[in-house]
């Protein structure tokens, strides 16, 4: 199929393992990317499937062990790139940036706000080729060796300790990127009011769609909550990796997807604005891990804040619209500025059968 990873020709019906080099760190081991190749029988679209661009979203490198182990390159046609853990520093210590040390460019730490890992417009005056991040850095390899080889893209998220999340995040880019989101089959697809975060640096599926290439960013699951949690947002993440493979004519087989899914633009997020300790009347699964997505009512009760110190109560969290609960927190301590919840709201929202 003509392609060339690491000056290795790889050939059809063969899976493959490659570390992509970024650079030597100063403790004298090299900075390398993981990348898994699975090359069909035959030619077809080449699928790249990226997970813990976030190390805090570490949960998501369950969902590409299972698409290497389970797609034969005898039934396959096109390729997969497969990249297990896109930040390696991130996920090493389990945080949503790159932190420090080595990381020195704070502003450029969260590598889904780096893509792709240069720079397009000046910065400070500067527009030298070295002048970017270790984040940035490691961004760039991606585009060079993994991105800029793609067709489509499915960037694997969630959220961190403490919260659960379930939904597609889609950018409005083609009709060809909302079908994607829908094949996918969360039940749940947010098109956000205003876009995503764009500008020159940005995420990694804003900049696939700017080379042409069609991408989405399914969200799923939170760091924390056990097995059983774990193992039905795996299971929903490879069904929907495996649906859109069927879709791409990549693989035989049903699709399988919910009788209806709910399309949102509106989606008001509930932070809260006092410390202490929050007491949460939701559970993880309530966004839709292993039941039905829960329902909120404007103005219900959904947790307390109270002081740990005094032990009165601060605040109280309340729903902000009518709508169904994509994201949650459980209950434990909280800082002010800390996300609570996020409700998909009815207005403007419509059921896509």
């Amino acid at each position: 199929m003509g392609l060339n990873i690491c000056g290795t020709e790889i050939q059809p019906s063969t899976r493959s393992f490659f570390r992509l080099k970024v650079v030597e760190l100063l403790d004298g081991n090299d900075l390398s990317i993981p990348l898994h190749v699975i090359n069909g029988s035959e030619d077809g679209p080449v699928l790249g499937v990226f997970a813990c661009i976030h190390g805090s979203e570490y949960y998501q490198n369950r969902v590409v062990r299972r698409v290497v182990e389970e797609i034969s390159p005898e039934k396959l046609r096109g390729t997969i790139l497969a990249v297990p853990v896109a930040n390696p520093l991130a996920f090493s210590h389990m945080t949503r940036q790159s932190p420090e040390p080595p990381e020195e460019t704070v502003d450029f730490s969260n590598m889904n706000r780096v893509f792709p890992g240069k720079r397009l417009t000046p910065l400070f005056g500067s527009m030298e080729a070295t002048d970017v991040s270790l984040t940035m850095r490691m961004a760039a390899t991606l585009v060079e060796q993994v991105l800029s080889r793609c067709t489509c893209v499915l960037d694997l998220h969630g959220q961190r300790m403490g919260l659960s999340l379930k939904k597609m995040l889609y950018n409005r880019a083609s009709a060809e990127t909302m079908e994607l989101a829908r094949i996918f089959g969360l039940g749940l697809i947010h098109d956000p009011v205003g876009g995503s975060v764009g500008g020159t640096l940005t995420t990694c599926t804003d900049y696939a769609e700017r080379l042409g290439i069609p991408g989405v960013a399914p969200e799923i699951g939170g760091g924390g909550h056990g097995e059983t949690y774990e193992k039905q947002c795996e299971e929903l993440g490879i069904q929907g990796v495996k649906n859109v493979m069927i879709h791409l004519n990549m693989l035989e087989g049903k699709l399988v997807l919910p009788d209806r899914q709910f399309y949102f633009r509106k989606a008001p997020h509930i932070r809260a604005t006092q410390s202490g300790y929050f007491v949460s009347r939701m559970e993880p699964e309530d966004v839709g891990i292993g039941r039905s997505t829960r329902q909120v009512e404007k103005g219900e009760d959904l947790g307390t804040i109270y002081n740990p110190y005094t032990l009165r109560e601060v605040e109280r969290i309340v729903s902000p619209a009518d709508g169904l609960l994509y994201a949650c927190r459980v209950s434990g301590l909280i800082e002010a500025q800390n996300e609570i919840l996020a409700v998909g709201e009815f207005e403007d929202a419509r059921w896509i059968e």
